[in-house]
């Protein structure tokens, strides 16, 4: 439209024959400048989106390396008890104790949460995204205590904004923004991620508005977190 009402008067003084060089080779040379800032404005947003991508792979990263973290730490906790388990099972066990059937592991879901919770996390990165929702959702329902609860929560999101199912993925997001702040959620490791991608499901939604004020709510709430930069950068390919 800007450039239409530079080169319309162009036309008017070349019809009335009243046209000057001067004119004429300033009004191109704008003509040259917006064309100059076009490119670069496009290349600006360009950058962002490459950024955007970069960060949120980052994210994702961070999320399974904290999830691994996580369960190292419990481990961790019940070293004690499990080396005090192995010694009370190795003097009442006796040599008729019959050996593990071959493939018995592989097929049994384990009982111990971070033993279930890496579980899922495994057949997640399988690409079982069906089997690793019903793995954390039986986690969820078990282990409402356990540190790993939220992280659980946030990969049941996860499964479903991958498969597209993005209500259900902001909802399950929402869980945990919503338990964090009640304080149902005790350990909120995972609260800036859940809020990130709770913005990233509501613009697939088409909720542009929305999700803009849940981005600025996490840059608000955690600004120094890579959450908050991506954040940040969707606002202004937003605007």
């Amino acid at each position: 439209m800007k450039k239409l009402l530079i080169t319309f008067p162009a036309v008017a003084v070349v019809l009335t024959g009243c046209v000057k060089q001067e004119d004429v080779d300033l009004l191109q040379k704008e003509i040259i400048q917006m064309k100059k800032q076009l490119s670069q404005i496009e290349e600006r947003q360009k950058k962002i989106e490459e950024d955007l991508s970069r960060l949120s792979q980052r994210v994702d990263n961070v999320a399974k390396v904290a999830s691994e973290n996580e369960i190292q730490l419990q481990k961790l906790r019940s070293f004690g008890k499990i080396e005090e388990t192995k010694k009370q099972n190795s003097t009442t066990s006796t040599e008729s104790e019959e050996p593990e059937k071959e493939g018995e592991e592989k097929v049994k879901i384990p009982e111990r949460p971070d033993e279930l919770y890496r579980y899922g996390l495994d057949a997640y990165y399988k690409g079982k995204i069906e089997q690793a929702r019903e793995i954390f959702e039986k986690f969820v329902k078990k282990y409402r205590d356990s540190e790993l609860y939220d992280n659980a929560l946030f990969w049941i999101g996860q499964t479903y904004y991958i498969e597209g199912r993005y209500d259900a993925a902001a909802k399950t997001f929402d869980r945990i923004i919503k338990g964090c702040q009640t304080g149902e959620i005790l350990d909120c490791n995972k609260l800036p991620t859940a809020m990130l991608k709770k913005g990233f499901a509501l613009l697939k939604m088409g909720e542009k508005e929305e999700a803009k004020r849940v981005f600025r709510q996490l840059i608000k709430r955690f600004p120094d977190t890579e959450e908050a930069e991506i954040a940040q950068k969707k606002l202004e390919v937003s605007e």
